[in-house]
């Protein structure tokens, strides 16, 4: 046997001849049975396998290696583990090492037990707890001492009596726990109580559950009942029609009046829109999206028109068939409703007249019906004379290069299924001879009436010599620049945090010290949450807007822009400070700005840089602070005892690319002013030349107060079920291994998606499929998750699978999720956080 590799003396389910799946079996059987002893199947050279209880055990010396010790697994009774051999017995096994709490008071006898289970339900060991009535009183909550079963609340019957109560009882972490409580109780024939027996179970989430779904129908009762939000159901599969009281008042009827069925929902469409029916009219809603969100006008009872917002969300089968549809609609404000039939003319004249880019719109004749001043401009045309004209007389295209007539844009709009593409390679032809021709970029979009036909043409086009910046690519373009200015100081910040973390780490290897592994825990965290607020930084925003609190903005600006300053840096937010509805990712992206400004501004040494950020209330008058209107906005002030700005310079700062500095852009304070202003704010600034600045952001306070985030349902933290794990990473994968172990789930490891595939076939083929997979994104030089996921899905359709990303960020989560995965588990993550994702894929 000297030189056969150890794994080969055992049998596994999976055989492969590869020696780097016997170095996997290897590590499996050292993961397995390292300290500790583990049941496998030894497979001699002749005859049956046989079991054998294995334990390995490092040596010490140069040599290193490990000692194995292989026998006969020991009887079940010398295990620790009670035979089974009856009914009786089963039960004790249930009692001390299932998931159910039994208890026993009898209260003639004076004799009480609680099993095992029952006290772990409650969070004690077995020792914890003595099995005494005054345990029961002491852990059961005093508003619902009256439901216990330890007491009869009436006069009762003598004999057996089963009851089936819900209470809470006191955790040893301190919280109440619900439990569901059954059972018998036995009565003499005084009508006293004997003796109770029962069951006990965590019904703790349930009862979360309970109480948000009661709060949610609490919610959706006043919104529809009473209130303005018409709510409907259409279940097409499962003929279940439902309209809400305020759909039937919007249209005019009386509660109840609206029969539930399809016609009842036909009956309220336009007449000339509900000729296709019901369904067709529904699909036609934003076609190849679930959502719908558009004016519309609905009919009334006596048949006028109402004008309504309606919200639809659509569930369609496999063979894009209606399935259901469940939607609300609230009438429009008086104001919208009266320029529902369009844009007055005049309005309308004066909006386009504002665009940089020229604008014209042709009828299907290829006649011009309008042109706006732009478009007057480049064209060199009156606007009144342009009316009238055929595109191709007035918008003359040549190629750039060769001078040669263009494709007109009217007959390609018309010839194309889609929108025409940005167009750079032409020209304006030059209008009079010896004149040098415009160049421009343009696109067109051919506009059709419902059966198809055309009616007209929208052109657009700009000298691209005049464009400059929008607000979005201003943000992006400051957005990478400030990013390398952070870059040093987070560095700093990461190195500290990873000094916490490395010598933790050393003082519980070397010295079997583990006091310090819980700052390092800590600092992992805050490593965690300073890479999500960097990913978020860099990627910005998805234009999605929360209510935030004022210091929560602050702290998190100061954290990313003054890593390893060396400023005094002092934070004051004045108590009872409303919240700000914003853009997250873009204000941070302000403050970062001033902050970062203010720092490079600072004189060298011996001066001592000092900075005040603060934020408080503020009740603005009218004309107080130019283009606000009075109201109340959230004063946020960066100040600091910088070098100031020169009087020369002030009227130009707010410029895009004016800059001061050697090496900068001129992007930051644009960027600032574009993106406050955007969310309805404006800044003022205060500086002396010497004694330093201060910019103040004025923004509106938010309608609402800051969103509370429920609490987290309880973690569950031992699990049962196969699991596949795919990560390129084998430290990563032992780690996650360990972590499935001590959740009590069975596991196998894959570096690939080819690897996962196999494995993933292999149990399929023998009817025991993964109940869940894990795999990472990117794998070096082999298939990663997305292209695996997609190659299971055809496997099997109802794969489990979660993505494990080192990508820290809600849009990327909400885009896997989207695809059809079923998890996103973001890196770095604990077991707890292992275990909360498993409990919710696999219910």
């Amino acid at each position: 046997m000297v030189g056969e590799p150890f794994a080969s003396l055992f049998a596994f389910d999976i055989v492969s001849s590869d020696p780097e799946f016997l170095e996997a079996q290897w590590d499996g059987i050292l993961a397995t049975a390292l300290d500790r002893p583990a049941l496998m199947s030894a497979q001699p050279r002749d005859g049956a396998a046989q079991e054998a209880c294995v334990r390995l055990e490092r040596m010490s010396g140069s040599a290193g290696g490990f000692l194995a010790t292989i026998q006969r697994p020991l009887p079940a009774a010398a295990a620790g583990v009670p035979p089974v051999d009856g009914a009786a017995a089963a039960i004790q096994v249930l009692a001390d090492k299932g998931t159910v709490g039994f208890f026993d008071l009898n209260l003639k006898a004076g004799q009480f037990h609680y099993s095992t289970a029952w006290k772990k339900l409650l969070g004690y060991a077995a020792a914890e707890l003595p099995d005494t009535l005054e345990t029961w009183h002491k852990l059961i909550h005093p508003d619902d001492s009256g439901a216990a079963p330890d007491k009869l609340r009436r006069k009762a019957a003598a004999g057996a009596r089963p009851f089936n109560v819900e209470f809470r009882m006191k955790h040893q972490r301190g919280h109440w726990t619900w439990v569901q409580c059954l059972g018998v109780q036995l009565v003499t024939e005084a009508h006293d109580l004997e003796r109770v027996v029962g069951l006990h179970l965590d019904i703790s989430e349930r009862k979360e559950l309970e109480d948000s779904l009661v709060a949610n129908d609490a919610r959706m009762q006043e919104l529809s009942s009473g209130g303005p939000l018409g709510a409907f159901e259409l279940d097409f599969t499962n003929e279940v029609f439902w309209f809400s009281p305020a759909w039937e008042a919007l249209l005019g009827y009386e509660e109840g009046e609206l029969a539930p069925r399809a016609e009842s929902f036909a009956a309220a469409l336009p007449p000339e829109e509900a000729s296709a029916g019901v369904t067709a009219w529904l699909l036609a809603r934003s076609p190849g999206r679930s959502e719908s969100l558009e004016p519309v006008r609905l009919r009334a009872k006596d048949g006028r028109p109402v004008p309504v917002l309606l919200g639809l969300h659509r569930t369609v089968t496999r063979k894009q068939e209606l399935a259901r549809v469940v939607g609300f609609a609230a009438a429009l404000p008086a104001n919208v409703a009266a320029a529902e039939g369009g844009l007055p003319t005049d309005l309308s004249g004066e909006a386009f007249g504002t665009l940089a880019e020229a604008v014209v719109i042709a009828d299907a004749g290829g006649k011009l019906v309008f042109a706006n001043s732009t478009a007057a401009r480049l064209l060199q045309l009156p606007a009144d004379q342009l009316r009238g004209q055929p595109v191709g007389d007035v918008l003359r295209l040549v190629n750039r290069q060769t001078q040669r007539p263009s494709d007109q844009p009217v007959e390609s709009a018309l010839a194309a299924d889609t929108p025409l593409p940005l167009i750079s390679e032409d020209a304006l032809a030059p209008a009079a001879p010896g004149a040098a021709s415009i160049p421009i970029v343009w696109t067109a979009r051919a506009v059709f009436d419902p059966d198809q036909k055309p009616r007209g043409v929208v052109i657009v086009f700009r000298n691209p010599e005049e464009m400059t910046l929008t607000p979005e690519e201003l943000v992006k373009a400051n957005r990478f620049e400030t990013l390398g200015l952070l870059a040093g100081g987070i560095a700093h910040d990461f190195n500290n945090l990873l000094t916490t973390i490395l010598g933790a780490v050393s003082l519980a290897k070397d010295n079997r010290d583990y006091s310090s592994l819980g700052d390092a825990e800590k600092a992992c965290m805050t490593a965690k949450g300073l890479t999500k607020q960097l990913l978020s930084f860099a990627k910005g925003g998805a234009g999605t807007q929360a209510v935030c609190p004022a210091r929560e903005i602050l702290e998190d600006s100061i954290k990313i822009a003054a890593a390893a300053s060396t400023a005094e840096i002092t934070l004051e937010v004045a108590e009872a400070t409303d919240p700000v509805l914003v853009d997250r990712a873009q204000i941070l992206q302000v403050f970062q700005n001033l902050i970062v400004n203010a720092l490079q501004a600072m004189p060298p040494a011996p001066h001592r840089p000092r900075l005040q950020v603060r934020a408080g209330n503020a009740a603005l008058a009218e004309n107080q602070v130019p283009t606000l209107p009075a109201g109340d906005y959230v004063e946020l002030e960066v100040r600091d005892n910088g070098s100031g700005i020169k009087p020369e310079h002030l009227e130009k700062i707010f410029d895009p690319f004016f800059t001061t500095k050697k090496h900068g852009t001129g992007l930051g304070l644009a960027t600032v002013l574009s993106i406050v202003r955007r969310h309805g704010g404006q800044i003022a600034l205060d500086t002396q030349v010497g004694v330093g600045t201060a910019f103040t952001v004025f923004l509106p306070k938010a309608d609402k107060p800051v969103e509370v985030q429920a609490r987290r349902a309880a973690s569950l933290r031992f699990g049962t079920g196969r699991i596949l794990f795919m990560d390129d990473d084998p430290k990563i994968s032992a780690l996650t291994a360990t972590m499935l172990e001590s959740l009590d789930y069975k596991y196998d490891l894959a570096k690939n998606g080819e690897e996962a595939i196999a494995l993933y076939k292999r149990y399929q083929n023998i009817g025991r499929p993964y109940d869940a997979v894990i795999m990472d994104l990117t794998v070096v030089g082999g298939m990663g998750g997305e292209e695996c996921f997609k190659e299971l899905v055809q496997l099997d359709p109802d794969v489990r699978a979660i993505v494990a990303s080192g990508y820290d960020n809600d849009d990327m989560a909400r885009a896997f999720l989207d695809k059809g995965f079923c998890g996103y588990l973001a890196k770095p993550y604990r077991v707890t956080d292992l275990g909360r994702i498993l409990k919710t894929v696999l219910g």
